[in-house]
């Protein structure tokens, strides 16, 4: 059985969950808020496209455990861990530095409990494009990750966590992850380069992530973990229109779950998807296309963010699970 089911909620029933000690994560989207003194509630400062308050729930099999490590909040069942962070910034061009710090921190929390090996880790922190010391704050925030993940592991190119970095509008940087006591295996795309084997053009240091991670939770019980994918063959971006970007994602995606696949007794099926959209976008078209593709019955989630490209328009991340649960 897995250790936790995830789907989208509003907020109002959202906060209904925190009554369950069976809740691993709330993740909220939506304006700032003061931070939660429970562990388990995790607020981004990205807004739903759409109008309404949204909340990710991660729901447990088993009662989770709460509690707080060098700043790292975290909730425990005993086979999966959440864990979230919020570090400031005290200056632009500093992000580097405060990325491997954070990325130490959770490392450390994860060992601290259990839980070595860390499956996925989602980013989010301001002005993701834009130059700060002579580096895109995006290439600074892949240095900074990369120094913590060579320190961390020998074998990283073989373990990397699947990953996300999106663009908010407020400061400070946010991360939050799921950590597992056994390894899953790091799934690559056929029709891209790996992250980690792109040329200098993308910088210092190329981005340490893997595509997707599939976890095997038990009997035939799978999750799939899909990185944050957009419109990019081999190492570059591809189009400028919003609808062609979105075709390509949706190609790369279907190539990521087929790939994924081939390690199951049977196909993967997408369980929900998370969507950000430049800020100047209508999701509508979008989301209709989406739906076509995945079926009108999958839960997305919009969100108005910046890309971790400037060409870039639309990025999609989510999760596929065993259809035999």
């Amino acid at each position: 059985m897995t250790p936790f089911t995830v789907f989208y909620s509003d907020v109002a029933h959202a906060s209904a969950w925190l009554n369950d000690d069976r809740l691993l994560a709330l993740i909220r989207f939506g304006s700032p808020s003061p931070p939660a003194a429970d562990p388990r509630v995790c607020a981004i400062p990205l807004c739903e496209l759409g109008g309404g308050a949204p909340a990710e729930i991660w729901l447990g099999a088993r009662s989770a455990h709460t509690g707080v490590l060098d700043g790292v909040h975290y909730a425990d069942n005993g086979d999966a861990l959440f864990l979230h962070l919020h570090l400031d910034e005290s200056a632009p061009d500093l992000l580097s530095p405060l990325t491997t710090v954070a990325y130490q921190r959770l490392f450390a929390a994860a060992r601290a409990r259990g839980y070595p090996h860390v499956l996925r880790v989602w980013n989010y922190f301001s002005a993701i494009t834009r130059d700060a010391g002579g580096l895109e704050r995006y290439r600074a925030f892949c240095v900074g990750r990369h120094a913590a993940l060579r320190a961390e592991r020998a074998e990283r190119e073989t373990h990397l966590p699947a990953a996300s970095a999106i663009g908010t509008s407020e400061p400070g940087l946010r991360l939050f992850a799921l950590a597992a006591r056994s390894p899953g295996w790091q799934i690559e795309n056929p029709r891209q380069v790996s992250a980690f084997h792109y040329p200098s053009q993308y910088g210092p240091q190329s981005p340490s992530f893997s595509r997707a991670i599939l976890k095997h939770w038990g009997e035939q019980d799978y999750h799939l973990y899909i990185s944050g994918t957009a419109s990019v063959v081999g190492h570059a971006s591809q189009h400028l229109d919003l609808m062609a970007q979105l075709d390509e994602t949706l190609l790369n995606l279907a190539a990521l779950i087929a790939r994924a696949s081939q390690r199951m007794p049977a196909p993967l099926q997408p369980v929900l998807f998370r969507v950000y959209v430049r800020p100047d976008l209508d999701p509508a078209p979008a989301r209709e296309r989406i739906a076509r593709t995945f079926g009108p019955d999958i839960p997305l989630l919009f969100l108005r963010a910046e890309i971790c490209r400037r060409e870039l328009l639309i990025e999609i991340e989510g999760l596929a699970a065993s259809a035999t649960r």
